[in-house]
């Protein structure tokens, strides 16, 4: 079975969580609550893949870092979580149908989605270890 290499890992999943989080849709005026609402749910796409880029970030810092083989077994099961996620995202966007009418309301989505979810590349320490 062929190994991810920690790099390709945290690519693939940045760059795919990077698409999908075009915030849902929201509702005509929505209250604070109804932003909050939606950015935890996009947090809640989010979990599975945001895990998993945690765990090939920390795995970069250490020697297990060339094996990702515990992580991930394959790339199907990477491309099978990206797809997960992406379906909850598209039902996020049926759920919240007029935000891709509002920019500014995608902003505010997006900024509270960081607040309550932060990006694991955004926030890892990426220093090597202390020998």
């Amino acid at each position: 079975m062929k190994k991810l290499s920690p790099f390709f890992l945290s690519t693939a999943l940045f760059l795919s969580t990077s698409q999908m989080i075009a915030a849902p849709a929201l509702a005509d005026n929505p209250s604070q609550a109804t932003l909050d609402q939606a950015a935890k749910d996009v947090c809640g796409c989010l979990a599975e893949p945001y895990a998993a880029l945690e765990k090939a970030l920390q795995a970069m810092k250490t020697e297990k870092g060339n094996d990702l083989s515990r992580l991930m077994n394959s790339k199907g099961e990477l491309t099978q979580m990206m797809n997960a996620t992406e379906q909850c995202m598209s039902a996020l966007r049926k759920k919240y149908p007029n935000i891709n009418a509002d920019q500014s309301l995608q902003k505010q989505v997006l900024d509270r989605t960081r607040q309550f979810c932060p990006n694991p590349l955004e926030t890892v320490d990426l220093s090597a270890p202390s020998k």
